[in-house]
C-alpha cells in the first residue's frame, strides 16, 4: 500500500460506488478494459476492484480536489494512479466509471459525463450510478450521449452504461466569464463547475474585498481562493505579490485565468492541501474564506497556516458565519482581535504577535 496498510476494499464504499462495483461483471462481461479511469465521490474502491478482478490492467482514480486525492492515495493500492487535475487526463480510455451522489452538483456532473465520453475510445464503455432508485435525470443525461443505454434499476439506486459508437455531435462549454465592480474598477472573473460559487461572486468573498486594507506594496495571501475574486481585487491594489491558495485544481486554474483576463502579473495561484506553504517571503496580510460548514480542524488549519506565514504585526482577516470559534481560537495567538458584522457575515481579524 502507499502509506497505511489498509485494504481499500475493506473500507465501505459509498452506496453509488458499491452499486457500480456490483454491476461490473454485467457491464464489462469478458471484455477487458485495458485502461480505465474512475471519477469517484469517495475513495475510488472501484479502481481497485477493476484491477483485482482483472477487468482492467491500468486504472486511474481522478479527483478535482488535492486533499481528497491525497487521502485516497493512502488507501488504494500502488497500482492505482491517483491524479488531481482540473480536467480528466488527456488519454484514451476503454472504461470510464463515474459513481454520482444524488446531492451532486448537476452542472459538474454533466461536465464530467461529457469529458468521460470524450476520453473514451470508440467502443469503450462509460458507466455511471446514483444512490437514488427513482432517478430519471442521470438516465436522461446518458441517453443524450449514447445510442443505447442499459439500466440496472434497484430500490436504493440505479446503474447506467453505454458504449461509445461516435463522437458527441455538440460539446458544451460549461465555463463562465462574469465581472464584478470593486471600487472604481470592473474585475473580470472566470469560473468552472466544481469551483465554489460558480457563475457568481460569493458574498463572503465580497465582504473581504470591501473591508480589506491593502497597502500599496503589501504581500497578500488569499486562502481558499475559489475562482480568485479576493486575490484579483487585492492584486489591483498592491505592487506586491498576491498568493492564492486552494486545494481545488479548478479553483487554481480559474484564479490564474482571471489574472490573465485582467492583465495582472503579480498573482501566483498555488494548488496546496498540506498546509505547509514554502513562500519566498513573509506575508503582510492574509485573507481567508474557509468553508462555512466545515469542521473545526479545517478552521484551525487555516488559522495556523496564516500565522506561520505572516510577518510580525501582519494581519489576518477571516470571513465566517460562526465568529465565536475564531474569537476563542485566536486567543493568545493574535493581538488586536475583534469581530464585526458585514452584511450577513462576520469578519474576525487580528495581528500576529
Amino acid at each position: 500500500m502507499n502509506h497505511d496498510e489498509v485494504n481499500p476494499l475493506a473500507l465501505k464504499p459509498l452506496l453509488s460506488e458499491q452499486l457500480l462495483i456490483d454491476a461490473l461483471p454485467t457491464i464489462l462481461g469478458d471484455i477487458p478494459a485495458t485502461r480505465s479511469v474512475v471519477i469517484s465521490p469517495g475513495r475510488a474502491q472501484l479502481a481497485d476492484r477493476l484491477l483485482e478482478s482483472g477487468a482492467s490492467t491500468m486504472a486511474t482514480a481522478w479527483y478535482l480536489d488535492l486533499y481528497v486525492a491525497d487521502k485516497t492515495s493512502r488507501f488504494v493500492s500502488e497500482a492505482v494512479d491517483v491524479v488531481c487535475s482540473s480536467d480528466l487526463p488527456e488519454e484514451e480510455f476503454d472504461f470510464v466509471g463515474m459513481p454520482v451522489l444524488k446531492r451532486s452538483e448537476s452542472e459538474l456532473t454533466r461536465d464530467l459525463l461529457q469529458q468521460g465520453h470524450q476520453r473514451l475510445r470508440e467502443g469503450g464503455v462509460l458507466a455511471t450510478s446514483v444512490d437514488n432508485g427513482k432517478d430519471q435525470w442521470l438516465h436522461e443525461q446518458m441517453q443524450g450521449m449514447f445510442d443505447k443505454v442499459s439500466c440496472d434499476r434497484q430500490k436504493n439506486g440505479c446503474v447506467y452504461w453505454g458504449r461509445k459508437t461516435k463522437p458527441l455531435k455538440k460539446v458544451k462549454d460549461f465555463s463562465c466569464q462574469f465581472a464584478f465592480r470593486d471600487e472604481e474598477r470592473l474585475i473580470e472573473m472566470y469560473s468552472r463547475p466544481g469551483v465554489f460559487s460558480h457563475r457568481r461572486l460569493d458574498n463572503g468573498a465580497r465582504q473581504l474585498t470591501l473591508v480589506a486594507e491593502v497597502g500599496p506594496s503589501d504581500t497578500v495571501l488569499d486562502m481558499g481562493c475559489g475562482a480568485g475574486a479576493v486575490a484579483l481585487a487585492c492584486a489591483f491594489r498592491t505592487t506586491g505579490t498576491v498568493y492564492a491558495i486552494d486545494s481545488h485544481a479548478r479553483a487554481v486554474e480559474c484564479t490564474q485565468r482571471g489574472a490573465e483576463l485582467n492583465g495582472l502579473t503579480n498573482v501566483r495561484a498555488i494548488l496546496n492541501a498540506q498546509g505547509a506553504l514554502d513562500l519566498p517571503e513573509p506575508v503582510d496580510l492574509v485573507l481567508a474564506n474557509p468553508p462555512y460548514y466545515g469542521d473545526d480542524a479545517i478552521s484551525k488549519h487555516f488559522v495556523d497556516t496564516a500565522i506561520e506565514v505572516l510577518r510580525p504585526a501582519g494581519a489576518l482577516l477571516v470571513v465566517t458565519k460562526q465568529p465565536r470559534w475564531y474569537l476563542d481560537y485566536f486567543g493568545d495567538l493574535l493581538v488586536d482581535v475583534l469581530a464585526f458584522e458585514s452584511s450577513r457575515y462576520h469578519v474576525v481579524c487580528g495581528r500576529k504577535i
